[in-house]
């Protein structure tokens, strides 16, 4: 079971947020360069992801359909990224903090986007450990 300040992914989820491919996201969980646990034959992937407190299950099963088709990428500045729209015809800014979004202009509830950026970052700080 996931807590609040841990998420577990799928070697795909892994391997789109990392820029790899499914295997190479694989020979990372069998190598130990990510905390993996096979469960029924395939990788299971926990992260420390303290980024993803305050967000509804459902904007962090957003964010994760956002990594995998690729909607989401990092820019020239570090933590700062670039997210499609659901409609995919208007992109947004995106950082831990905020959004140019309009949920996220609203800012009553923390939008997808940014759930999208915790999950890449937890990723790619545990590949960098």
């Amino acid at each position: 079971m996931e807590s609040s300040s841990e998420i577990q992914v799928t070697t795909r989820e892994a391997a789109a947020a990392l820029g790899v491919s499914i295997r190479t996201a694989q020979r990372h969980a069998q190598h130990g360069k990510l905390n993996a646990a096979k469960v029924g034959g395939r990788w299971v992937i926990t992260l420390a992801a303290p980024g993803l407190d305050g967000f509804k299950p459902q904007a962090i099963d957003k964010a994760r359909a956002l990594i995998e088709d690729g909607g989401i990428l990092p820019t020239s500045r570090p933590g700062l990224y670039t997210a499609v729209s659901s409609d995919g015809t208007t992109t947004y800014l995106t950082h831990h903090a905020g959004c140019t979004c309009p949920a996220g202009q609203r800012g009553k509830y923390p939008c997808y986007h940014r759930a999208a950026v915790a999950l890449l970052e937890a990723v790619t700080a545990r590949r960098a450990a």
